[in-house]
């Protein structure tokens, strides 16, 4: 069976919302789904599928990737926000979230710089629609906020990496163990960070674990709280890996505009730091 049999473009009628691009053999599609188990299914068989011939495609499937997995994320984070001590499928629910964070993070990366304005918006209106179709729930605007704001810091990191002439490669956090949000190369040199992007609290409180776990002394903290970064081995299993605690400062790297730093220059300044500290 041909690629083009397994699912065609499907352009919407005038006035219907466009939340039906993409429709499975058989007939499937977005606005058929009526049920969780129903967007379980249509998400299990749309990752199935061949890759799309055309990046517009991509962002298309991408797109309707993301709707599809949305009112399982809105669960997720519900019961994880209800229990915040674990609870009997805390492990599936987080795999949940961080499935449909990987697949926000690829339709944003996939999605071209003009089209970047509103997008966050013009998302979570079609993930209210969905909801509402389904009668689930949908984020509170605080948890939608707070979403985009986390996804920003990472995707501004690796846009600017990557603008600034550096390979940079965004991780799965589905398969990466490691805590590892992106690999960044420099391709003059080949040295290679494994960078973990870190809000200032969450990297001090990151820093203050390492000192009470004897990891790091107090003026090493000290040190890294000044320079905006710190490299530590990870060990899982038996492997061990170099991680890049990134400490994602306004005061230092400016602000995010877009999924986009306003001065993309002052991250290549940090991680040209970086990059000679493991030299």
């Amino acid at each position: 069976m041909s690629r083009n049999q397994h699912w065609r473009h499907f352009v919407p009628q005038r006035g219907q919302a466009p939340t039906d691009t993409v429709v499975l053999e058989g007939g499937r599609q977005l606005s058929s789904i009526r049920t969780l188990e129903e967007a379980a299914d249509f998400i299990d068989r749309l990752k199935s599928l061949p890759a799309p011939d055309s990046p517009d495609e991509q962002r298309e499937r991408l797109r309707t990737l993301l709707l599809a997995q949305t009112p399982r994320a809105v669960r997720a984070q519900i019961q994880m926000d209800r229990h915040k001590h674990g609870y009997h499928h805390r492990e599936k629910r987080l795999y949940e979230l961080i499935d449909f964070n990987d697949s926000f993070v690829s339709l944003v990366l996939a999605s071209a710089p003009a089209d970047l304005p509103g997008l966050a918006e013009r998302l979570r209106s079609d993930m209210t629609r969905l909801c509402r179709r389904l009668k689930t729930s949908m984020f509170s605007r605080e948890q939608f906020d707070a979403i985009v704001r986390g996804l920003s810091r990472e995707i501004a990191v690796f846009r600017a990496a990557h603008d600034e002439g550096f390979e940079a490669h965004m991780t799965s956090r589905v398969e990466d163990a490691f805590g590892i949000d992106m690999i960044i190369t420099n391709p003059t040199t080949q040295q290679v960070l494994n960078i973990d992007c870190k809000t200032p609290p969450a990297f001090r409180h990151r820093l203050e674990d390492l000192v009470h776990d004897g990891r790091i002394s107090e003026a090493q903290l000290l040190e890294a709280d000044e320079r905006d970064f710190i490299t530590m081995p990870q060990r899982r299993g038996d492997r061990t890996v170099p991680v890049t605690l990134l400490c994602i400062r306004p005061d230092t790297l400016g602000e995010i505009s877009d999924f986009t730093f306003d001065q993309p220059a002052r991250l290549t300044a940090l991680l040209e730091r970086v990059f000679a500290s493991t030299a």
